[in-house]
């Protein structure tokens, strides 16, 4: 995949938009918006909120009233897209107080639902598209096997996708389109995020990132590129935004607050997930590694696998393979899935022959047998 966009001059400014909240032990009260105020703190000390101290008082460890201060950080910053050749304002909030909380407070859950998720609107069915052939499966390899090999008409589902660029490229917009699905769509990138809010799909969307970890955080994420990858001694090419992993100019990393999957879920009352695609640029076993396997009911998962351990070191396709399998998962192939960047020799170097599987499906093994899913 490659790049879209590039940020400009580095211009961050940070606005402070809440009040104090009075925390009670296991629950919490509601924010009180006010008037937006330059802010002192910042992301590299949780905007002064220290999590040790919140998760005292909420085991009960500390004694009498505490006040926390749940501040919602809005982040204005100025972003140059190729399209559009000028410069553009992006905007993204931080919420420190939420990186306190485990995976299934909720007080977390509750502010994913009610502040950064965008329902669906219901009142339109008609997609606002630049390419209306993206509805039908035949412009999706990835949407099309899945129909013919897994779900075979399977109408009203559910899926999660991360990594859904704009909405429109996306591999959940056939099954949505023909047998009414809807789901959880994920893309923390501004200027594709805000194509994704005009495509109108039935789906809620997040603008957010997967996160690596249990708890929410903040993580450097490039917004031109995750990085760059080497095809030949001359020749590399860069993969689309995501978590920041070289050193370089700066002005190309902001810091982004990341949410871990089950929170996500759970904000939704943790439905069956049909499927969910998972497509983040090489961090796809860090964010397996995350999930409580035991308290959500996935039943196939369509990873990209082709970046495993370019950017993420503990990673590798064959340990996702591995990984999946312990979970209870059987691995299928794509067809025609291939990415014609990546070629590797006997040695695992990379040289002009041959290609690499881009992506890995994994289907439950109560799954297969229930959907009789066959190798196509």
């Amino acid at each position: 995949m490659i790049k879209n966009m590039k940020i400009g001059r580095r211009n961050i400014k940070f606005y402070m938009r809440s009040i104090s909240l009075l925390l009670c032990v296991g629950s919490f009260g509601f924010i009180l918006i006010q008037k937006l105020l330059p802010v002192k703190d910042g992301p590299w000390n949780n905007y002064g909120i220290d999590c040790h101290q919140v998760q005292k008082y909420l085991r009960g460890e500390l004694k009498g009233e505490s006040k926390f201060r749940d501040i919602e950080i809005e982040i204005f910053q100025q972003i140059l897209s190729y399209e559009k050749k000028d410069l553009t304002s992006i905007k993204f909030k931080h919420r420190p107080l939420l990186n306190c909380l485990e995976a299934d407070n909720p007080h977390l859950t509750y502010v994913i639902q009610e502040d950064f998720m965008i329902k669906p609107n219901k009142s339109s069915n008609t997609y606002t598209l630049r390419n209306i052939s993206a509805v039908e499966f035949e412009s999706q390899q990835q949407a099309k096997d899945l129909l013919e090999m897994v779900f075979k008409g399977k109408t009203n589902g559910f899926f999660l996708e991360a990594g859904a660029q704009d909405c429109e490229n996306s591999i959940t917009l056939p099954f949505e389109n023909a047998y009414n699905w809807t789901g959880i769509l994920v893309e923390p990138m501004p200027l594709t995020f805000n194509h994704c809010k005009s495509v109108n799909r039935q789906s809620y969307l997040i603008q957010t990132c997967l996160g690596t970890k249990a708890k929410p955080y903040f993580s450097n994420f490039n917004i031109e590129s995750a990085g760059s990858v080497v095809v030949s001694n001359d020749t590399a090419f860069k993969v689309t935004p995501g978590f920041a992993s070289e050193a370089g100019n700066t002005n190309f990393v902001v810091q982004l607050q990341c949410f871990p999957l089950y929170s996500l879920l759970l904000s939704l009352g943790n439905p069956k997930v049909n499927l969910f695609v998972l497509d983040i640029e090489g961090f796809e076993l860090a964010v397996l590694r995350t999930i409580p396997w035991d308290k959500v009911d996935i039943e196939v998962i369509d990873i990209e696998t082709d970046l495993a351990g370019i950017f993420q070191k503990d990673s590798s396709r064959e340990k996702i393979i591995s990984y999946m399998k312990e979970q209870g998962y059987e691995r299928f192939d794509h067809r025609n899935d291939h990415n014609i960047y990546l070629r590797y020799d006997k040695n695992n170097k990379f040289n002009s022959n041959g290609s690499k599987n881009q992506n890995d499906l994994f289907v439950r093994k109560d799954i297969v047998q229930k959907y009789n899913v066959r190798q196509l």
